[in-house]
């Protein structure tokens, strides 16, 4: 038997206890009303809890995904601007000082490797260095402009910093759901006893019938066939 790993896994076998044991069936009447009756107090406080991770977690995947979709774009304009700058220094002849104030050296060596911290600073240096370049004779770049690079610079920032609030909020959301996280596990084992205990005398298929009806797992042994999962119980008329 596998014991739920997360506080989804647990809030799902929670649910499944609950409803089973609403059946009006000889299945449902193995679990004693009094535990019946603590799971269906305690899942008012931890559905919430649990519901509130995985809202936070669908919420920092989101900003994670925009901020590394903003960091594509970035690395795209940074690469560009290098590619241009690199060949309209060789195409007009000029001094090789031209690659040196936009954080290239005199090689015109670009970065093998664009990382966020690489991409971040290679930008920086594009959007500081653009007025030095102009101040010493050189024209200003274009296609990508410096103020391409800022913009998308400015959307990378903007992006990667709505990732630390959702960070946070997944923490806070974590921590919530952990002060009732031992709670859920001990009522979790206190139903598979129970039912384990009602059930001592059957076979062990017969057995896992009515625990996995009840929202238990198992894993099949080497060389055994899965059992076909079981069908949801429905909730009785009124329940």
């Amino acid at each position: 038997m596998r014991k739920p790993r997360s506080d989804s896994d647990r809030l799902a076998t929670l649910e499944t206890i609950a409803t089973t044991a609403a059946l009006n069936n000889d299945d449902a009447r193995l679990l004693p009303a009094a535990l019946r009756q603590k799971v269906d107090a305690f899942l008012p406080a931890y559905r919430p809890a649990v519901q509130a991770v995985e809202a936070a977690t669908a919420g920092r995947a989101k900003e994670v995904s925009e901020k590394d979709a903003s960091l594509e774009i970035l690395i795209t304009h940074v690469r560009d601007f290098f590619e241009v700058l690199k060949r309209r220094t060789a195409r007009l002849h000029h001094d090789v000082s031209a690659l040196v104030h936009y954080g290239l050296p005199q090689s015109g060596d670009v970065p093998k490797q664009y990382n966020e911290s690489v991409a971040e600073a290679a930008a920086d240096g594009i959007v500081k260095g653009e007025a030095a370049a102009v101040a010493a004779g050189f024209p200003a770049m274009a296609n990508p402009s410096a103020a391409e690079v800022q913009t998308a610079l400015d959307s990378y920032r903007k992006e990667s910093g709505e990732v630390v609030p959702a960070d946070a909020a997944v923490r806070q959301a974590q921590t919530a759901a952990a002060t009732q996280r031992e709670a859920a596990n001990e009522l979790i084992g206190d139903v598979k006893d129970e039912l384990t205990h009602a059930l001592r005398k059957l076979g062990g298929p017969a057995q896992r019938r009515v625990l996995r009806l009840f929202g238990f797992k198992f894993t099949a042994n080497a060389g055994e066939k899965p059992e076909e999962p079981v069908p949801a119980p429905v909730p009785a008329p009124g329940a």
